[in-house]
């Protein structure tokens, strides 16, 4: 060890042991450590809760994640289409002939549609009017040196003026056409007939409409193109305009288009082609692959909770593991158990002989962890789809037509009550069950029940203009009770685990300030020893220097 050189401690680079020999640097540096050890210990507990912190994060992003794939699977109160899978609706199609019902007709259907069976026969497609001219020019960027006016337009619409001068080509014609069919409805292009020839072809832009040519002055340049003939008629009629005829379950339908989607509420069919005398059967069916989908999207990411949570938990030679920073948490524990308690509780209103999981085969491991039978899941989704519905799904009942549960976050898993509703001058004056008026807040036509009560996250809407009494029922379902239970955990303004987060960040901020002051403290006890031993070292150094010269006073050497 070295007993004098240079050396920097903090901010500070000074000699040492230059006159005494002694290691005045490690002396300072043990005094130093000493002084500042219980900042050490402050920034042990300091990543100690910023890894507390981290694991708390993960846990809310894993609650968080099962909430997401919950939502598909819980109620909707709203009055707008509901995104329930529960709701999803398919659509099988089969025809009386070997044509492929798919070249017929598109369908898609609609989230709620009502179940049933159509029979749809497609007895004539909707078709644009389209005219060609029978007389081809040898370049459509040759001028016509023709010079006229006409007005284009549809049957019913509105028309507009082509004016045709001399320079202008058959490409040119078909741009100063196409120029005005906003207006018009009728578009024209320009099509190679032959090696060596090009025609003229207008179409109109909706089907059924018929194309109309007037008010003709100058040279009669369609005639000349051969689209019309010396009466005003078209010489080569493409493809007529036509309208489409649908016939559903005997009832005849027509329509200017191939769009049939306001027959048959929430199913929207498109003409694609026509067969009279094929007889097409939809029908119309719970659409059970999407709700076993989002069962699945569930199971894996409570799984994916039930793994972190037994990661925190692990024990290794009687050793908390290094990755269990939330062993013994109380968040988590109770966070895990409330969970549990669900997965294994019994849904469904009106008694049916399917309430668990377990029924539609998804059982719970020792390991608390889902296992699917997609086999039996397939099944009972075929056979007892309601059944399976109402395990996850709430189911609720209100007896007033101008009265409905908008919102519904409580925990609470079985409501049956009578809610008294005084209306008076024009509002809702009072709002009581069993007499008791102090359970709800009322808000205009808004009822919601009170924070600390049996009601809570329960609100209705009332509109109407009487005292009445509602008669409510309601049994939630597992994802609702599920989604409610996570949220007063997994909430980024009022969670136990956000409010835990804020915690920890708060003594990490008073243990830092606290850290902070003893290494402030311990700087000040170091500079002020490497001032102390900076002195002595000076008082050795200049008794050294008397002493050198009272021995050459004396002539005395080191050894006498």
């Amino acid at each position: 060890m070295a007993t004098n050189g240079i050396t920097t401690l903090g901010d500070r680079t000074f000699l040492f042991g230059g006159s005494s020999g002694i290691d005045t640097s490690a002396l300072i540096e043990a005094a130093y450590n000493q002084r500042k050890s219980e900042a050490d210990k402050i920034d042990v507990q300091i990543t100690g809760n910023t890894s507390k912190s981290a694991a708390l994060s993960q846990l809310q992003d894993l609650g968080t994640s099962i909430q997401s794939s919950l939502k598909a699977l819980q109620k909707n109160y709203s009055v707008l289409a509901s995104n329930s899978s529960f709701d999803s609706r398919t659509g099988t199609l089969s025809s009386s002939s070997s044509t492929n019902p798919t070249s017929l007709i598109s369908v898609s259907i609609d989230s709620g549609t009502a179940l049933g069976n159509y029979n749809i026969e497609v007895q004539q497609k909707a078709l644009a009017h389209k005219v060609a001219g029978n007389s081809t020019t040898t370049d459509k960027d040759l001028d016509l040196a023709y010079t006229g006016t006409f007005d284009i337009g549809v049957a019913g619409g509105a028309t507009s003026t082509v004016n045709v001068t001399s320079d202008m080509s058959l490409s040119e014609l078909a741009t100063a056409i196409n120029a005005l069919k906003d207006t018009t409805g009728v578009s024209a292009s320009v099509v190679k007939t032959s090696e060596t020839g090009y025609a003229l072809v207008m179409t109109a832009v909706d089907t059924n409409k018929q194309i109309q040519v007037s008010n003709i002055s100058g040279d009669d340049v369609l005639q000349n193109l051969g689209v019309l003939d010396g009466g005003g008629s078209f010489v080569d009629e493409l493809q007529p305009a036509q309208g489409a005829i649908l016939v559903v379950d005997n009832v005849t339908i027509n329509r200017d288009d191939n769009d049939f989607s306001d027959v048959i509420d929430g199913i929207n069919i498109n003409v694609l082609n026509q067969e009279p005398g094929t007889t097409l059967q939809l029908q119309v069916t719970n659409d059970t692959t999407a709700v076993k989908d989002q069962i699945l999207n569930l199971v894996d990411s409570y799984n994916a909770l039930r793994d972190f949570i037994l990661t925190q938990q692990t024990v290794t030679d009687g050793e908390i593991s290094e990755d269990s920073v939330l062993f013994g948490d109380s968040i988590l524990k109770t966070m895990g158990s409330s969970l549990q308690s669900l997965i294994g509780g019994s849904y469904g209103a009106g008694g049916g002989n399917v309430e668990t999981l377990a029924e539609i085969g998804i059982t719970v491991g020792s390991d608390g962890k889902l296992t699917v039978d997609e086999v039996a899941l397939d099944e009972m989704l075929l056979t007892n789809f309601d059944q399976v519905r109402n395990i996850f799904e709430t189911t609720a009942s209100v007896d007033n037509t101008e009265a409905r549960v908008i919102a519904n976050t409580s925990q609470t898993k079985e409501f049956s009550f009578a809610l008294d509703v005084t209306y008076s001058g024009g509002a809702i004056t009072d709002v009581s069950v069993g007499g008791d008026n102090t359970l709800f807040e009322i808000s205009g036509s808004l009822i919601k029940g009170k924070a600390g009560t049996a009601y809570e996250g329960l609100s209705f809407a009332y509109v109407g203009t009487t005292s009445t009494t509602i008669n409510v029922n309601i049994s939630q379902g597992l994802a609702d009770l599920m989604n409610s239970t996570l949220e007063s955990y997994t909430s980024v303004t009022s969670g136990v685990i956000q409010n835990q987060k804020i915690s920890l960040d708060e003594q990490n901020t008073t243990l830092q300030a606290r850290a902070d002051r003893v290494l402030e403290r311990a700087d000040d006890f170091r500079n002020k020893l490497i001032d102390k031993y900076a002195k002595f070292e000076a008082q050795i150094s200049a008794a050294q220097t008397v002493l050198a010269q009272i021995r050459a006073i004396l002539n005395i050497n080191n050894d006498e």
